[in-house]
């Protein structure tokens, strides 16, 4: 709007400092702007967040690898575990009763591929 149509307008309806633009206005929508930007942000959060990826089965066989004797252990029944593959007896044996076991056969039954359980 600009001045002439205000002035031509009846009295009553808009007053004149109604149209002119002060400081007040510019700060009111400067802090309506930043709640919006507020807003969008807490909406699109999830999605502007870093996702990450589960590792690797290779991966985790080559930290448990790096771990001692008994750790080791302990980490290679937990993948087995995790992955729905039973424990086996000498694996077993060796956790409970501290047996030496071949890490290399609890790999292998790691990297074997899962099989499908038939309903």
């Amino acid at each position: 709007m600009t001045p002439e149509i205000v002035r031509d307008l009846h009295p009553p309806r808009l007053p004149a400092d109604f149209v002119a633009l002060g400081w007040s206005d510019l700060l009111a929508a400067f802090g309506v702007g930043l709640v919006l930007a507020g807003l969008v942000l807490i909406v699109l959060q999830p999605l502007l967040r870093p996702r990450t990826r589960p590792a690797r089965l290779n991966d985790r066989i080559a930290a448990a690898a790096a771990l001692p004797g008994d750790r080791r252990l302990l980490a290679l029944s937990a993948l087995l575990t995790e992955r729905g593959q039973p424990l086996p007896d000498d694996l077993r044996h060796a956790l409970y009763a501290g047996t030496p076991y071949d890490p290399a056969r609890a790999e292998a039954l790691l990297r074997r591929p899962r099989e499908v359980a038939h309903v």
